[in-house]
C-alpha cells in the first residue's frame, strides 16, 4: 500500500536557504542557433512556464522578475536546467525594463501579470490595484512585436465586474499599435479601441487573438487550478491560433478508480472510500454505464504525484532529496479549508499574502492512516510539475509563496508546443521574414 510517511530523522547538516540578492540589470540576448524560436517572459516568477516554454523547445532571450527569491532560484536554475547565461534573469521591475533591446527578435512574448489584482483570494482591486501590471506587459508588445504571445491569469479576471477590463486587454492585445491620447485612461482608450477596424492596421501590426478558461487537471496537472489563457499570433503569418484540447478527465479517473479498480491496482492498494455524495451518484452512472466514458486520460492525482518520493526530513535536517523537508503546525479548518485528498487532484496550491492561508497547501489523509500535514516544497513543485532539479531558494514559506504563484510546467509545454508547431508550420516564409 502507497503511504504518506512522517518525516524520516537524520544527523546531516542542513543546507542554507538563499534569499534574494539583486543583481545588476545587464543581459546578453544573443540567441542560439539562427533556427532557434526566441522567447522573452516578463512577470517570470519562479519559472514554472519558463519551463514548460523551455521544454516546447524556444530560447529564452530573458526573464523578468522582481522578487528576489523567485529571481534567485531562476538564475540558480538557468544555466543547469534552462540551458541559458544566468545573465539572461533580469532582476527587475518590469517597469524599467528597456524592451527595445528586444524588439524584432522575439518569437514568443509571454507572461502572467500579477494576479492579486483580479483574483478572488485578493484584494479584489482590479485595474484600480497597483500590482495590476498588464498595462506593462501590453505596451512591451507594441515595442517587441513578437510574433506569438502566451499570457496566464487567474478566472477571477472572468468576472463580470470586470467584464469591460477583460474587453480591454483583448482588444490591446489585437491592436497594440492604437494610438491613445496623453494621460488617457483605459476607460478613455477602451472607447477608442472599440471604434477600431481591423483595415486601419497593417497585418504586422495587430494580431489574431484567442482566449480560454481551463482547469489545470484536464492537461495532465495533478492539481485542480483554474486559469485563462490567452493566445495570440501577429496577423502577418496568416494563422488564427489553435488551442489545445484536454488530454485528461475525472470521469475517466473515477471509471479506473470505481468500475475497472485499475487505478488502485496501479498504487498496489485497497479502494478507499472518500468521496463526496456528488461524486456517489457519479459513481453509481459510470458503474450502471449510463455515462459515456470519454476518450482521455485519467485525472492525475496527489497519490499519482507524490507516492515515489523518499521520506521528508524535519526541519534542521538535510534532505535526502531538494526542497523535501517538512513544515510543522498544519490544521485544517472544516468545512472549507480541509487540504488536498491523496486520490484526486489537489486543491489549488495558495501563495498567500501572509503566508500560507489556513487549511491550505496541506495533505489531508486523516481517513487512510491520520495524516494531515503541509506539502513539502518539493511535493508542491511536483503538483505544479516541475522537474526534480529545479531547486527553489528560500525559506519553507517563500518557497510555497513562488509555487502558489506559479504556472504549471506542463500547461506551459502544452500551450508553448501549440504555439511552435504553428510558427514551425510556416518555417520557410517564417526565416525569411527574420
Amino acid at each position: 500500500m502507497t503511504s504518506f510517511p512522517t518525516p524520516a530523522k537524520t544527523t546531516r547538516g542542513r543546507r542554507k536557504s538563499l534569499g534574494g540578492t539583486k543583481a545588476k540589470p545587464s543581459i546578453s540576448i544573443d540567441g542560439g542557433a539562427a533556427t532557434a524560436l526566441t522567447s522573452l517572459e516578463i512577470f517570470a516568477g519562479a519559472g514554472g512556464l519558463a519551463v514548460g516554454i523551455h521544454q516546447a523547445g524556444f530560447d529564452h532571450l530573458g526573464l523578468v522578475e522582481w522578487d528576489g527569491y523567485a529571481a534567485s532560484t531562476l538564475r540558480l536554475n538557468s544555466e543547469r536546467v534552462l540551458g541559458i547565461d544566468p545573465s539572461r534573469v533580469l532582476h527587475m521591475d518590469a517597469r524599467e525594463v528597456d524592451y527595445t533591446r528586444f524588439s524584432g527578435k522575439v518569437d514568443l512574448l509571454s507572461g502572467g501579470p500579477p494576479c492579486q489584482p483580479f483574483s478572488t483570494g485578493g484584494a479584489n482591486g482590479g485595474y484600480h490595484d497597483p500590482r495590476n501590471m498588464f498595462p506593462v506587459f501590453l505596451d512591451a508588445v507594441r515595442t517587441i512585436r513578437p510574433r506569438a504571445i502566451l499570457i496566464e491569469n487567474v478566472k477571477g479576471l472572468t468576472r463580470s465586474k470586470f467584464a469591460e477590463y477583460m474587453e480591454y486587454i483583448q482588444l490591446r492585445l489585437r491592436f497594440p499599435f492604437c494610438k491613445f491620447g496623453v494621460d488617457s485612461t483605459w476607460q478613455e482608450q477602451l472607447e477608442v479601441l472599440r471604434r477600431v477596424n481591423p483595415t486601419d492596421f497593417a497585418d504586422d501590426e495587430r494580431y489574431n487573438l484567442a482566449m480560454q478558461l481551463v482547469d489545470t487537471a484536464d492537461y495532465g496537472v495533478p492539481q485542480r487550478r483554474e486559469r485563462v489563457i490567452f493566445v495570440a499570433l501577429r496577423a502577418d503569418l496568416g494563422l488564427e491560433p489553435v488551442l489545445p484540447e484536454p488530454t485528461h478527465s475525472k470521469l475517466t479517473l473515477m471509471h479506473d478508480q470505481w468500475v475497472s479498480g485499475a487505478y488502485w491496482q496501479r498504487h498496489g492498494m485497497k479502494e478507499l472510500d472518500f468521496i463526496s455524495d456528488r461524486d456517489r451518484a457519479i459513481r453509481k452512472a459510470l458503474q450502471e454505464s449510463l455515462l459515456p466514458l470519454e476518450d482521455r486520460l485519467p485525472w492525475r492525482t496527489v497519490r499519482d504525484a507524490i507516492s515515489d518520493l523518499p521520506p521528508s526530513v524535519e526541519r534542521g535536517k538535510e534532505p535526502h532529496m531538494i526542497n523535501h523537508v517538512q513544515h510543522p503546525g498544519a490544521r485544517i479548518y472544516p468545512p472549507c479549508h480541509i487540504g488536498s485528498f491523496p486520490d484526486l487532484p489537489a486543491k489549488a496550491l495558495k501563495a498567500g499574502t501572509h503566508g500560507t492561508p489556513g487549511g491550505e497547501n496541506i495533505l489531508n489523509a486523516a481517513h487512510e492512516d491520520g495524516t494531515i500535514r503541509y506539502f513539502t516544497t518539493r511535493e508542491a513543485g511536483r503538483l505544479q510539475t516541475f522537474p526534480d532539479e529545479w531547486e527553489f531558494l528560500g525559506t519553507w514559506g517563500a518557497c510555497i509563496k513562488q509555487l502558489g504563484n506559479a504556472v504549471p510546467t506542463q500547461l506551459g509545454y502544452i500551450f508553448a508546443s501549440s504555439i511552435r508547431d504553428q510558427l514551425r508550420s510556416i518555417e520557410p516564409q517564417f526565416q525569411a521574414a527574420r
